[in-house]
């Protein structure tokens, strides 16, 4: 007889249908899940341009300064975590973000390659960084301050991103 833990066969999600780039999002779920590597966060976003994406990222459920899900905590809060303060999942859930898409190739999947969340951004901080990659709007072609970019730099105020998202 073994001592060997059983793995569990679970339903992989489905191939994400946008470009590599940085998005606009929420924190739509967020599950604690015992796998391979231990206690995971798995983070699902919700895309607002493409709300009927739903793409998902692994955290380690570690809260130490160098680690993933302290980085990702903080860019949602928009404040460092002190030492010894703690952090329950539904605080983060609902928060907005940036959510940068990668690909990768990956001959089993659909197309060749293969499209990830490899990072989040706070909403502040993604402005900034796509401002550094190149000349970006710092006001809505309506005259309006930006609220969020667009995948290709372009700045939009409230208004026009929530139209450019229905």
């Amino acid at each position: 007889m073994t001592t060997e833990e059983a793995l569990v066969a679970y339903e992989s999600g489905k191939p994400m249908n946008v470009e590599p780039g940085i998005y606009p999002a929420t924190v739509d779920a967020l599950d604690e899940i015992d796998g391979q590597f231990g206690l995971q966060w798995r983070f699902t976003f919700k895309l607002n341009e493409f709300p009927e994406e739903l793409p998902w990222a692994w955290a380690s459920a570690k809260l130490g300064t160098k680690t993933k899900l302290y980085r990702w905590a903080t860019a949602l809060l928009g404040r460092p975590l002190a030492i010894g303060e703690r952090l329950v999942r539904a605080e983060l859930v609902g928060k907005p973000c940036n959510v940068i898409i990668k690909e990768k190739p990956d001959m089993e999947a659909e197309g060749g390659v293969r499209r990830y969340v490899d990072d989040i951004l706070g909403v502040k901080k993604a402005a900034a960084k796509a401002k550094a990659a190149g000349p970006l709007d710092d006001a809505c072609f309506c005259g309006k301050p930006v609220s969020s970019y667009t995948p290709d730099g372009r700045g939009l105020c409230e208004e026009h991103a929530k139209q450019a998202s229905e």
